[in-house]
């Protein structure tokens, strides 16, 4: 919903932004409204043709670039899988205990 947010701020229309996501112009408003709701208060001045971003809507649009922005960073840290052998805590215990003491000896050394 931010992210649709920020397409339609970005085009000022409802139109356009459902063009460019492949949404119905429907679901575009509701993106819309549901972020106002989450909001508590009118982020557009809705025109005819176009709309416009409030003062309100140029502070949530700010905000929302910071919250996709950091949820890319939170997407690329390194998953479980990924920390490389030997280091999975669960795998080292099924193990038994020489196998943890040895691995900790190597992992510290």
């Amino acid at each position: 919903m931010l992210y649709t947010f920020m397409i339609a701020a970005s085009t000022g229309s409802i139109a356009e932004t459902a063009k460019r996501l492949r949404y119905s112009k429907s679901t575009v408003l509701y993106h819309i409204r549901e972020v106002e709701k989450a909001c508590g208060s009118e982020l557009v001045e809705r025109d005819i043709r176009k709309f416009t971003l409030t003062r309100s809507g140029q502070k949530a649009l700010e905000i929302s670039e910071q919250l996709l922005q950091k949820a890319d960073e939170l997407k690329s840290l390194p998953t479980a899988d990924s920390r490389g052998p030997g280091s999975s805590r669960l795998r080292d215990a099924h193990a038994g205990p020489a196998k943890n003491l040895q691995t900790r000896r190597t992992v510290s050394a």
